[in-house]
């Protein structure tokens, strides 16, 4: 199968890119060809740039990370162009030239009001902007005709060169003897890139519909931060506030988890945070 990944050089796209080296890889940057034959320009604003990748490669699976995934920024309707007009262009061009498409979503979508962590079908009802983005693109998609398999996930983690992600934030804070303040009335079940992409890959060769994936561990954010920044004896510098002490300025739910027991039916283990937790921090301490 030809596999093209949008946003191959984020968290994810480049998790998915070591497990499909012969993948297709598409980035924002202009790419020179005579040293980067396996890399395509793609702007998601652009609708030709978009189009002229699909009619060159024909991919048979497209994997579509790309997004604009800073929360608060999302606030502003100028990151729609990207979230929701980019991602419908991908899922008609899908449907055009009659190949699978992978959506990676959020557990956003909900307004976390839950005692519990969400199943796949239970009601939506996203509180920030970016939970209403990955949610009328997923509405787009199921709608669709096109096969598909929609992937929500929640707390992504792993090694990526910007060092955007919550763990690579708390070990360079800490590292830095700086306090860092955490939420600690936020749930999730973070999972480290590296088991995402993995089961993404499985589930999309094999299944379509909507997954949620994630690790096996429900815990606040706060409760990450000190697991992470404890294996370095600095768990004194992360400090665990309320949400409203945040002040962030996108509403986050308070329960981030999702319910993956649908994982092992089909034969897939749910990962384990702990085994993931301990590989990524022996990386980060010895590099």
């Amino acid at each position: 199968m030809r596999s093209l990944i949008i946003g191959a050089s984020g968290l994810v796209g480049s998790a998915l890119k070591r497990r499909l080296p012969t993948a297709l890889e598409g980035i924002h940057k202009e790419i020179d060809k005579r040293k980067d034959k396996n890399k395509v320009h793609i702007d998601l604003t652009k609708y030709e740039t978009i189009f002229r990748v699909f009619s060159d490669y024909r991919p048979s699976i497209v994997y579509l990370p790309a997004a604009i995934a800073h929360v608060d920024k999302c606030e502003g309707i100028g990151t729609n162009h990207v979230n929701v007009l980019g991602s419908t262009t991908v899922l008609r061009l899908c449907e055009q030239f009659e190949c699978k498409l992978v959506f990676f979503s959020s557990s956003y979508v909900f307004d976390g009001k839950s005692d519990v962590p969400y199943i796949t079908n239970a009601e939506k009802n996203p509180i920030n902007n970016y939970g209403v983005q990955k949610s009328a693109v997923e509405d787009l998609i199921l709608k669709s005709e096109s096969k598909f398999v929609i992937v929500r996930t929640v707390g992504v983690f792993g090694v990526e060169k910007a060092k955007k992600n919550f763990a690579k934030q708390v070990i360079s804070t800490v590292f830095a003897g700086r306090k860092i303040y955490v939420p600690n009335d936020q749930h999730m079940n973070p999972i480290i890139s590296d088991d995402l992409a993995r089961i993404t890959i499985q589930l999309a060769e094999k299944e379509n519909g909507l997954f949620h994936v994630a690790g096996d561990t429900s815990l606040t954010k706060y409760d990450f931060a000190v697991k992470i920044a404890k294996y370095f004896g600095l768990e004194g510098n992360v400090v665990g506030v309320s949400s409203e002490e945040m002040k962030q300025v996108a509403e986050r739910p308070k329960m981030g988890s999702l319910d993956c027991s649908h994982l092992p039916k089909i034969g897939i283990p749910i990962p384990s945070l702990d085994s993931a937790l301990v590989s990524f921090l022996a990386l980060e301490y010895n590099g």
